[in-house]
């Protein structure tokens, strides 16, 4: 922990617990109420999964959510993959990660992961694709839900929606909002601006909302260590991040029912890193990392509230997103300085995506009833092009100057390929025996094509790049059934699916040339190819679940089982296994039965069940609670643990309401369980890549944090958010962080020594605050 950090998050509790104190009459602190604010997410979401949690921008103010991990820090049985380089690399939900769990902005999906190598990682470099207070709301589902994200939700999804104009506006006439937050939190030494616009004249609304922040690492729980460089260091490696975000929308009003729109988002993001773990021997004297990430969107919007035959709303969207990464490394070595051999020397590796996403879609709703039936239908389609590439090039420098001795452009990781989807879908809720009975019916069809274009820049020796195409019918069903007013039960079933990535299709494709024994002859033989051949990964999602709902009383309890079958990972294979073979290195040759190769390919599948609580008590119209929990446990199909399920964790929430509603202050209790070796050690056959050890060196520890936070609303325009996170200033590891890390080397990354796994601990002490100004 960081003393000073200590001292000050001491003093934001007193000022909490001193600061709510009614200091006004009744009428008076009920009109000071931000009376403007009103943005919030739908409260049932837009999935019918039984266990969806919608995450409005009320609850992200006053959790202080600063990035995706704070916004998913109260939801058990979710967490952040924090292992990417250009951002957060995705979400784990119920032992599903990566580019198995579907992300999508405004019904937009992220970019999809191209690998490089985990040399080219840091730990915690990264702040996400979208910033946290662009956003009205945020929905983490749990389970497939394929009908509303598409591919990719194998596991679960999570759909974010950005703000609109008329979040802000009264609902007629002309009228201008203006706000400015400021915020710091002490864990990253990160301090905040956000300015939000908004303006409603004539059939014209607007709204520009723009972010800055300026912050550096995510501290450990430590705040020294005695080993300053090398795989020994007890805290995180430095790091300077910027970035700044631009949102703007235009809507204008035709009528009463229709509005046609313009929306542009602009985001850039920087990470000056001094990589000190790295450092060590005198292959690296230092090593820097200037890493950045642009974000830029464009689209049109239409919509139509009309009691029509076929519809009763419409929304048309045509979007481009185009992103940007680019991680630039620096190395001073003390060795390998050639072609010219001048010592110490300079290198840099420059690793670049980018990736241009064009869509457009149409949704539409329908609801009726008619006599005790009632319908709500959803249905669309949907066309969308992505453009994914990406280049690599080395350079080698004459000492320290900045001559080159050499340039290489390394063959890309991918080639250059356009992958093209077309998507159609259908929902209805029938609701039966006066709303008491509901069934769930959907089906969806996407197909996706790959069109690899291959240039001087990604050469395929093997031949075995070519088009693909993948196409998968999905559905999902369920229903709800209220035996009582207050109890209910229900059960769902659903199919998930995802298509395979560019990366997995086409990751570089290798041979070499061997001689066959019996003849002499020299060939050229696969050392890796792609596999047309690939399927798509499906799940089969299954899930039973009880209510109890009162006026004060919410208590929700399910039980599921999901399967995961044609799991893509890249495996070994043996080409003529009838031939000899004999390869040489140096003066070293070996002879082998058949040329061993990698391929990507559909292996395994994996059982994940569980079990998960929620719940909610309204004690009294001061009082609340919150209590949720979640169990998992995954296996694969030869027996082996699945290391990245989450041990099992759970909230406790208590939140105090003043009479006057003019403050409020909240504690939430969070604890999870050990991670247990049993549940991580894998047989010889199952650690297919780099992260995976058959034993794991590292397991996440047994904690219990306690945070406290609230707001008091000082005046009616302006508003105090403070916290204290982890009050205790408990040490502890979480799962999802260490189980990437090894023991031994200097130099790899994900490896530490001795004191160095204490820089994997989550932060001590700290506190945030932020203070809102409206009119």
């Amino acid at each position: 922990m960081r003393t000073s950090s200590t001292v000050l998050s001491l003093a934001v509790a007193a000022t909490l617990l001193s600061a709510f104190r009614p200091s006004v009459a009744a009428e008076e602190a009920k009109a000071q109420q931000l009376n403007k604010v009103k943005v919030t997410a739908e409260d049932e979401g837009r999935s019918t999964v039984g266990n969806a949690k919608v995450v409005g921008v009320k609850e992200l103010e006053e959790e202080q959510a600063q990035n995706f991990e704070d916004a998913i820090r109260y939801i058990p049985g979710v967490s952040i993959v924090d292992m990417g380089r250009f951002g957060d690399n995705g979400f784990n939900i119920r032992g599903l990660e990566g580019d198995r769990v579907a992300l999508t902005v405004d019904g937009l999906s992220f970019a999809e992961s191209v690998e490089t190598t985990p040399a080219y990682e840091f730990f915690r470099a990264s702040r996400g694709d979208i910033d946290i207070d662009s956003l009205k709301g945020m929905e983490v589902v749990k389970g497939a839900d394929s009908i509303t994200a598409g591919s990719g939700a194998l596991g679960g999804a999570v759909m974010f929606t950005t703000k609109d104009p008329y979040d802000y506006l009264s609902p007629d006439g002309n009228d201008s909002y203006f706000r400015v937050k400021t915020g710091y939190t002490s864990s990253t030494d990160e301090l905040m601006t956000t300015a939000t616009l908004a303006n409603r004249t004539g059939p014209v609304e607007s709204m520009l909302l723009y972010t800055r922040r300026r912050g550096h690492d995510a501290e450990s729980w430590y705040d020294s260590s005695p080993i300053a460089t090398g795989s020994g260091r007890r805290t995180p490696d430095p790091i300077d991040h910027e970035s700044d975000t631009v949102l703007a929308k235009v809507d204008f009003l035709i009528g009463d029912n229709q509005r046609f729109g313009l929306v542009g988002e602009y985001s850039r993001a920087t990470n000056e890193i001094n990589n000190l773990s790295r450092v060590g021997g005198p292959g690296y004297l230092t090593r820097r990392a200037d890493d950045d990430k642009d974000r830029d969107r464009y689209g049109l919007r239409y919509s139509w509230d009309a009691a029509g035959t076929f519809f009763d709303s419409l929304e048309w969207t045509a979007d481009r997103v185009e992103t940007k990464s680019r991680g630039l490394t620096t190395i001073l070595a003390g060795t390998g300085c050639v072609p010219v051999n001048v010592v110490p020397c300079l290198r840099s590796e420059n690793r670049a995506t980018d990736q241009v996403l064009d869509r457009t879609a149409l949704d539409l709703t329908k609801a009726w009833r008619s006599g005790s039936v009632g319908h709500d239908l959803i249905y669309g389609l949907a066309w969308q092009k992505r453009e994914v590439d990406f280049v690599a090039v080395d350079s080698r420098y004459i000492g320290t100057t900045r001559d080159t001795s050499s340039v290489t452009v390394d063959p890309d990781q991918v080639p250059n390929t356009d992958v093209t989807s077309y998507s159609a879908y259908l929902r209805d809720s029938l609701y039966l025996l006066n709303d008491r009975l509901t069934l769930h019916a959907g089906v969806r069809y996407d197909r996706t094509e790959y069109s690899p274009n291959l240039d001087a820049q990604f050469v395929d020796p093997t031949g075995s790049v070519r088009d693909v195409e993948f196409s998968a019918p999905t559905w999902q069903a369920g229903v709800d059934f209220k035996f009582t007013p207050e109890h209910s039960v229900w059960a769902q079933v659903g199919r998930g699916f995802r298509a395979p990535t560019v990366g997995e299709l086409y990751a570089p494709t290798q041979s070499s040339i061997v001689t066959e024994v019996a003849t002499g002859n020299q060939v050229s033989l696969w050392d890796s190819a792609s596999n047309p051949n690939l399927e798509s990964e499906e799940s089969l999602n299954t899930e039973l679940g009880y209510r109890w709902q009162t006026d004060s009383l919410q208590i929700g309890l399910s039980a599921y089982r999901d399967k995961y079958t044609n799991f893509v990972e890249n495996a070994e294979f043996i080409l003529n296994p009838g031939t000899q073979y004999r390869s040489c290195t140096g003066t070293t040759c070996t002879v082998t039965q058949g040329k061993e190769y990698t391929m990507a390919a559909n292996v395994g599948e994996v059982t994940v069940k569980g079990v998960e609580v929620e719940g909610r008590w309204v004690i009294s119209q001061q009082w609340s609670a919150r209590l949720a929990w979640a169990y998992s446990e995954g296996e694969k199909g030869n027996g082996d643990p699945l290391p990245s399920i989450l041990p099992a964790s759970g909230v406790l929430g208590i939140r105090y309401q003043s009479p006057t509603q003019r403050w409020s202050l909240t504690g939430n209790v969070t604890h999870a369980e050990a991670k247990k070796l049993a549940d991580a050690v894998l047989t010889e056959t199952a650690a297919n890549d780099f992260f995976t050890s058959l034993v794991p060196d590292y397991l996440s520890n047994e904690y219990t944090v306690l945070d406290l936070f609230g707001d008091i609303n000082i005046t009616k325009d302006l508003r105090l958010n403070a916290g204290v996170y982890n009050v205790f200033d408990k040490k502890y590891y979480q799962w999802p962080r260490v189980r990437f890390v090894n023991e031994g080397t200097t130099t790899l990354y994900g490896y530490v020594t001795g004191d160095g796994i204490g820089r994997y601990s989550e932060p001590g002490r700290n506190f945030r605050v932020s203070l809102s100004w409206q009119f």
